[in-house]
């Protein structure tokens, strides 16, 4: 079983779509859709001192941002199992929020099928 696994870097954002709780929460939802998966309860927003947070737990993966409004600045997680497509849910997000830059990475995860020692063999 593999696990679809995408992140962002995303600058140049207005401050107001990220202090936005009822949109990020609404992002989200939209952007779990476009990636084919299921949330499994409603997305929580918390907006603090240290800028926002907002996630949407999902059945087999998730949708999770970091935002920090006074720079324009939010770092993007979607992840999912199997036949979920996370790259579009984070083509959703990049769009919404309007980006001027962006910086992606993409991983497939599944079983570790060789043990990793930091200290050495």
């Amino acid at each position: 079983m593999t696990f679809e696994h995408v992140f962002a870097d995303l600058g140049g954002i207005p401050a107001n779509r990220l202090t936005d709780a009822q949109g990020l929460a609404g992002l989200l939802i939209a952007a779990a859709n476009a990636a084919g998966l299921n949330p499994a309860s409603p997305p929580v927003v918390k907006l603090g001192p240290k800028g926002v947070s907002a996630a949407l737990v999902c059945h087999g993966g998730h949708v999770v941002l970091h935002g920090l409004p006074e720079v324009g600045l939010c770092f993007v997680d979607v992840a999912g199992l199997g036949g979920a497509r996370p790259q579009r849910g984070l083509e959703v997000v990049i769009k919404r929020f309007g980006a001027r830059e962006v910086r992606t990475d993409a991983r497939r995860r599944g079983p570790v099928t060789q043990a990793i020692h930091p200290e050495g063999p």
